[in-house]
């Protein structure tokens, strides 16, 4: 791939920006919100909040997505995803951008993740990603598991060859050329969650229709995910000469209705348990979806870090399920609890999270914003959100 010099003089510019962020002591003010944590390539910039007592408020982070920062930015969510040079730019704009103008949690660091996209895991099993200019890459509506024979064909996935692996590698080794020594990249990671992957590669309908008339041939299928995570992050440690992490688990499939808490005892749990074991710890377990009556089984997989507690799920349910000592990750409803709410709607629901916390650690995250109205509109909201967060938070610590 021929990297232009002006290119490469602007990513210099970039980087030395990136560079003087990181040690300003705004930045490290930031850093002593949050527990310390392994470098991740998570969609987003994530943190484990510290204990409540040691904070002046709960951590606030901001995080569009990816169309919106092209809208922002000016660049096609396309060519983020296939153009390494493409995303290296963008991600330190990225970083800069939310650094000078949101006073939110957010801690710049010279770490670059490689996140190619929810389809990533699906890819290397077979599924087919489609790219847009103005919106984030999906799957192809044709399932990999049409028969049970399909299931009996599929191998683990080659870690060089298999579905967005080449990619994987083209980013790795070009985000490595051009950044500076001191900033590193971080190879992409197995997050999505066993179910996640058959619902992507069975698709939902066939698959709640095999968890209620054949059992058997689901758990055959979740066996095979499961073990094709657990090689594929093998490789990866071998790969890059490390021993095997700590893991996510990204699960926005699995939620009621979708899944009954016997469901998700029977064909999710066990499974997460044992992946918890296999990596030794979750880092961090993520649905968007309504989880209020799993999440008392979601308490059982060992050594998880860090909980997501999506626009849906209610809050004091949760922390009560966790029994108040598990770090909680409040994702708001983009457009009910920011975009389109007044400052009376948003400081409802901050005080509702605040309430139910107590002194459970916790964080909230204004998520998953994009252009609904004008650009403008969704940008003086989070500035407005960002105000009222902290005045209530602060509030609410006292």
């Amino acid at each position: 791939m021929q990297i232009y010099d002006h290119d490469k003089e602007e990513l210099k510019g970039l980087m030395d920006r990136v560079r003087e962020i990181a040690s300003e002591p705004r930045n490290t003010e930031r850093v002593k919100f949050w527990q310390p944590q392994p470098d991740t390539a998570r969609d987003h910039w994530r943190g484990t909040p510290r204990p409540r007592a040691e904070l002046p408020r709960a951590p606030i982070t901001v995080e569009p997505e990816i169309p919106m920062w092209a809208a922002m930015l000016g660049f096609k969510v396309d060519e983020f995803y296939t153009n390494p040079a493409t995303y290296l730019k963008y991600q330190l704009k990225m970083m800069i951008y939310r650094y000078e103008h949101w006073a939110d949690e957010t801690c710049i660091g010279t770490e670059v993740p490689i996140w190619l996209g929810a389809t990533f895991e699906s890819s290397l099993l077979g599924a087919e990603t489609i790219y847009a200019p103005d919106a984030s890459p999906w799957l192809d509506r044709e399932p990999v598991i049409v028969t049970e024979d399909d299931l009996d064909r599929l191998e683990y996935p080659d870690f060089r060859t298999s579905g967005l692996m080449p990619r994987a590698h083209q980013y790795y080794e070009v985000l490595g050329e051009l950044l500076d020594d001191d900033f590193k990249v971080t190879f992409p990671e197995w997050g999505r969650s066993p179910f996640g992957v058959a619902f992507h590669i069975r698709r939902y309908e066939q698959l709640a229709l095999d968890m209620a008339t054949n059992p058997d041939f689901t758990h055959r299928m979740m066996r095979f995910i499961t073990d094709a995570r657990k090689h594929w992050v093998q490789e990866r440690a071998k790969f890059l000469d490390m021993s095997v992490e700590k893991g996510n688990l990204y699960n926005d499939e699995v939620n009621t209705p979708t899944l009954s808490p016997k469901m998700f005892e029977e064909f999710v749990l066990p499974y997460e348990q044992e992946l918890s074991a296999f990596h030794g710890g979750i880092l961090y377990w993520h649905s968007c979806g309504e989880t209020t009556r799993l999440a008392p089984l979601i308490a059982k997989i060992p050594n998880l870090e860090m909980f997501h507690v999506g626009p849906w799920t209610d809050p004091a349910k949760t922390v009560q399920a966790f029994e108040g000592k598990m770090p909680l990750e409040f994702c708001l409803h983009p457009l009910r609890d920011v975009q389109q709410a007044t400052e009376a709607e948003m400081e409802s629901k901050l005080v509702e999270i605040a309430e139910a916390c107590g002194p459970c650690p916790y964080t909230v995250r204004a998520d998953g914003l994009q252009v609904a109205t004008s650009l403008q509109h969704e940008l003086d909201q989070v500035d407005t959100w960002i105000k009222v967060a902290d005045r209530v938070l602060r509030n609410s610590q006292a």
